[in-house]
C-alpha cells in the first residue's frame, strides 16, 4: 500500500492576502500528486482552489475551544500557541503514514517527490526537524518545517510530550514558543535534525541553507516584509 503524505498549514484572512495564498499555489503547483495539505483557516473568507490536494479547516471550528483555555491560563507567549495548538489537532486527526508542518510564509519553488520525505526523515526516527543546537541553544528549532512519522513505535509518546508541554510549560524551557515546545518533545526521543544539513552555522534559518531551499524557502520575520509585493506574485 503506498504511503500517505499529508501537509499541515494555518493562517488568518490577513496572513492569506499577504503571503498565504501564494504559499498554497507554490504547494499545489509543485507537490506530488499524492500529497494533500490541509488548512486550518481562520476567519478565512477567500474562495480556495477546488482540488483533492487541499483540505480547508474551520480553524474557529476545531482548535479555537483549546487556544480560549490555554489563553484564559496564559497572559503572555501566546501567539505561537495557535500554531501550536493547530498542529495537536492534526497530529490527533488527521490519517496518514507522515505528517509535515509547513509555516505559511514556506514558498515551493520546484517540483519533489514524496521520496524527499521518507530520506529526510528515515524509518528508524520519530521526527525530523531544524535544531538550533549549533548555536547553543538546546530547546530550540526552526519549527517552520517538521516532518512527523506517524508509523513510529514512538509517536504517540511524541504527541503526548507536546501536549503535556503547552499544558505546563517544562522548567527546561525559558518560553512557550512552538520551537521550544516542538524541540523539547522531539528531544525525548530519537529524532534526525536537519540542521545537519546546513552549510551556515549562524543562521537561524537553516532550511534556506541546505539543499532543500532548491525546492522551498522560509521567508520569515524581517527577511519577508522586506521583500517587494512582485516577489510574491511569482508564486501565483
Amino acid at each position: 500500500m503506498a504511503l500517505k503524505f499529508e501537509y499541515v498549514t494555518t493562517m488568518d484572512q490577513h496572513y492569506y492576502d499577504n503571503v498565504g495564498r501564494y504559499m498554497l499555489n507554490s504547494f499545489l503547483k509543485y507537490s506530488p500528486s499524492n500529497c494533500r495539505i490541509n488548512l486550518y483557516a481562520e476567519n478565512v473568507n477567500s474562495k480556495f482552489t477546488e482540488t483533492d490536494k487541499l483540505k480547508v479547516y474551520d480553524w474557529n471550528h476545531v482548535v479555537y475551544p483549546q487556544w480560549k483555555q490555554f489563553k484564559s491560563s496564559v497572559q503572555k507567549e501566546i501567539k505561537f500557541a495557535k500554531k501550536g495548538l493547530t498542529f495537536i489537532h492534526a497530529l490527533e486527526n488527521i490519517d496518514t503514514d507522515y505528517l509535515i508542518w509547513s509555516d505559511a510564509d514556506i514558498m515551493y519553488r520546484k517540483e519533489f517527490e514524496t521520496k524527499l520525505i521518507t530520506e529526510l526523515c528515515p524509518k528508524k526516527y520519530c521526527v525530523a526537524l531544524f535544531s538550533h543546537d549549533y548555536l547553543g541553544e538546546k530547546y530550540s528549532a526552526e519549527s517552520g518545517f517538521v516532518i512527523v512519522n506517524k508509523n513510529h513505535k514512538h509517536f504517540f509518546h511524541f504527541l503526548e510530550t507536546y501536549k503535556k508541554a503547552y499544558v505546563n510549560k517544562p522548567e527546561e524551557i525559558t518560553k512557550w514558543y512552538d520551537g521550544q515546545v516542538c524541540m523539547f518533545a522531539a528531544s525525548k526521543l530519537k529524532y534526525k535534525d536537519l540542521s545537519e544539513l546546513s552549510i551556515d552555522k549562524n543562521t537561524h534559518t537553516p532550511l534556506n541553507k541546505c539543499f532543500l531551499s532548491e525546492y522551498m524557502l522560509h521567508e520569515k520575520g524581517p527577511t519577508k516584509k522586506r521583500l517587494p509585493p512582485a516577489y510574491f506574485e511569482s508564486f501565483k
